[in-house]
């Protein structure tokens, strides 16, 4: 696993905790220093939160036909799959969501593949295959996936197309930010975004529904932590974690959304559909947020997209 930079370890809160503990049966006049203890204590435990990682992995992609890769990190690995044909075609990247793998995109997968597209998919940092990190952020995705795609053979790719589900959907449009170039930007074909996470604000909210109190000082935390694990970024503001500041499409975008999405409801899809790009968008009573691996209505109007371009 990779060093802390804005959260202190287990051992060091732990410590403190003890201390703050021990402090005053020693003496009454250094409890000022217990709560400023405390302090530093909440402080890391609400980073903590910010930046937790996800839980239980899934399970990554398994196929005969994708070689598995990895990228390596200071403490760690990214793993991906990928396949490509011995000729020129359009490459296809597949960004998972949340506590999901590689291996929920295989059928999504097959559609394309099967119909000659070169197709890489990867395992995010903490799931499927790829090393916990300490501090998870989707700017650790979005460099990973722009390290990737520096060592995928571009000269066998005429378009490179991005398909993202879920936060998978937050990293594509991240990666459509100007400060994110690379040989992929200037072969940019199309996006497909099923049931989006748009906005991180929107997650934050929900992380502290439990204690609105702290919600301001929780924004502070999570972009000075954002800046601090960033540097290279050179500062963001609030409002540079959502749509439209986070990143725009500047191509053909196809919207698949889940019409009952039980885990972001519509106001990721409302943020979204609200600017002005190139864009087409299907609300699927039958689409779920997760576990659709299969949804033939989804299925169709991706085969669609595929066999008459926009």
């Amino acid at each position: 696993m990779d060093k802390r930079t804005t959260t202190l370890s287990n051992l060091s809160i732990l410590f403190l905790f003890v201390v703050t503990l021990f402090i005053p049966f020693q003496n009454l006049l250094l409890l000022p220093i217990s709560l400023i203890l405390i302090i530093v204590i909440g402080k890391n435990i609400l980073l903590r939160i910010i930046f937790i990682g996800p839980g239980n992995p899934k399970q990554s992609l398994t196929s005969s036909k994708h070689n598995s890769y990895f990228l390596q990190w200071d403490g760690g690995k990214t793993c991906y799959y990928s396949h490509f044909y011995e000729k020129e075609s359009d490459l296809v990247v597949f960004i998972h969501g949340w506590e999901s793998s590689s291996g929920r995109f295989d059928h999504r997968i097959e559609l394309f593949s099967d119909r000659g597209f070169h197709t890489l998919a990867i395992d995010m940092r903490g799931h499927g295959n790829s090393s916990k990190t300490a501090e998870w952020t989707a700017g650790k995705v979005i460099n990973d996936l722009k390290e990737i795609l520096e060592k995928s053979p571009k000269h066998l790719v005429t378009k490179v197309h991005f398909y993202g589900h879920s936060l998978g959907g937050f990293i594509t449009l991240g990666l459509q930010n100007g400060r994110h170039q690379g040989w992929w930007k200037e072969k940019l074909g199309t996006l497909i975004l099923e049931s989006p996470m748009t906005g991180y604000s929107f997650i934050l909210s929900a992380i502290s529904k439990q204690f609105r109190v702290y919600e301001p000082l929780m924004q502070k935390l999570a972009l000075r932590g954002f800046n601090k694990i960033h540097p290279e970024v050179g500062g963001i503001l609030w409002e540079d974690i959502d749509v439209p500041n986070w990143g725009v499409p500047e191509c053909p975008t196809l919207i698949l959304q889940a019409k009952n999405d039980n885990r972001l409801g519509l106001e990721h899809y409302n943020l979204l559909t609200k600017q002005k790009f190139n864009f087409e968008s299907h609300l699927i009573d039958s689409l779920t947020h997760s576990r659709n691996r299969i949804n033939q209505e989804r299925d169709n109007l991706i085969v669609d997209w595929i066999e008459n371009p926009r």
